[in-house]
């Protein structure tokens, strides 16, 4: 019997701002846990792009914030829909066998009555989205389509999938909604806005955004030339990818479905850069977000088959020094294999590994 509490975060700290420290001190507050864990994507998030700063840089971030430790996310769900990402994340929080509480952002609900009202529209879309017909015949993807039948904001969408992933994984955690302080989902002091300024070079303003510590980390990342990535750095690989699949090849990667391996396989032949490739797929139907998570997702080799398979193992990115008792209930609890080193893993013997998570961790990058 688990003596502790537990709060699982959701996340991509992409980068970690005063927004995400709030959350995190708020969930710690909600939930009185003991510990907070958080599951964050790797060195691509979900939408369709390369996180702005690595991993590590973002662990480090997290963990001199409030943070316990960092579990990493798979690419193979970080590059997915909304739907697979949320399931992905919670199929991991649930294999540590020790989170009690999950907590995410939302726009528009926080603490139990909060809690109470997102189940209630989950429920409601609990054998599959309720996609607005209307919206479907007038071009929308299904992703749009769905949200105009339930929830609007972005975070709550996430959220309503997070809770649809509890129910199907019979996972009992209690939800912990935290309402998203001061900005929108792309206003002044959201990560969007952040990354903005970074990308523009106003690297003084980010200060006023992000704890102190994070600044720290990314002026040092900038200075050593590993900050900002962009997706055009990956254009040429991307495009020659694209070109060596072929129509037959695009058929196996996730999300690609009613033809569009032939739009897609297309542009590569007639693009020469990223951003051209990405905006000739895209229509009302297909998201530029969905044609990104389609390219990076072929590039690193997941196949759709990867995406609903379930968590093999959990990585650690990183823990706080004080936290080791952490780590022994962990060890204790977790469901499937603990990496602490990827080399070590992947050189154990295939009887101690299963094949997707050689797999998976040949994916990931570092």
């Amino acid at each position: 019997m688990i003596k502790h509490k537990v709060c699982g975060i959701i996340c991509e700290y992409n980068p970690f701002h005063n927004g995400h420290k709030y959350h995190v001190s708020e969930a710690r507050r909600f939930s009185e846990a003991d510990y907070v864990i958080a599951v964050m994507s790797g060195n691509f998030v979900q939408r369709g792009e390369p996180a702005i700063l690595d991993k590590w840089a973002r662990t480090e971030m997290a963990l001199k914030s409030g943070v316990d430790m960092v579990l990493e996310l798979p690419a193979v769900y970080a590059l997915s829909s909304a739907e697979y990402f949320a399931t992905g994340a919670v199929d991991l929080l649930q294999k540590t066998g020790i989170v009690t509480h999950i907590s995410f952002g939302s726009e528009s609900f926080e603490g139990v009555s909060g809690a109470d009202e997102l189940k209630r529209i989950a429920e409601e879309t609990i054998n599959g989205p309720s996609v607005n017909k209307e919206s479907l015949k007038a071009g929308c993807s299904f992703a749009a389509a769905s949200r105009n039948s339930v929830v609007a904001k972005a975070n709550d969408v996430l959220a309503t999938e997070y809770l649809r992933a509890l129910n199907r994984l019979h996972a009992n955690m209690q939800i912990v909604p935290i309402k998203r302080k001061g900005a929108g989902h792309s206003g002044e002091g959201s990560a969007m806005f952040i990354r903005q300024l970074i990308y523009e070079g106003k690297i003084s303003e980010v200060q006023n955004y992000v704890p102190a510590e994070s600044f720290e980390i990314l002026q040092r990342e900038i200075n050593d030339g590993k900050c900002p990535v962009y997706a055009k750095n990956f254009e040429k690989i991307i495009i020659a990818d694209l070109r060596r699949l072929g129509v037959e090849g695009l058929r196996d990667r996730p999300f690609v479905s009613e033809g569009l391996e032939y739009k897609i396989y297309d542009a590569a032949c007639n693009c020469s850069t990223f951003a051209d490739l990405v905006e000739e797929c895209t229509s009302k139907r297909y998201t530029a977000s969905r044609i990104r998570r389609i390219v990076f997702a072929s590039m690193l080799g997941i196949l759709r088959k990867n995406v609903t398979s379930p968590v093999p193992y959990i990585r650690v990115l990183g823990m706080r020094r004080n936290c080791g008792a952490l780590m022994d209930l962990l060890q204790q609890n977790a469901a499937v294999p603990i990496i602490l080193s990827k080399a070590k893993f992947l050189h154990q013997s295939e009887e101690e590994q299963s094949n997707f998570a050689s797999e998976l961790l040949k994916i990931e990058n570092n």
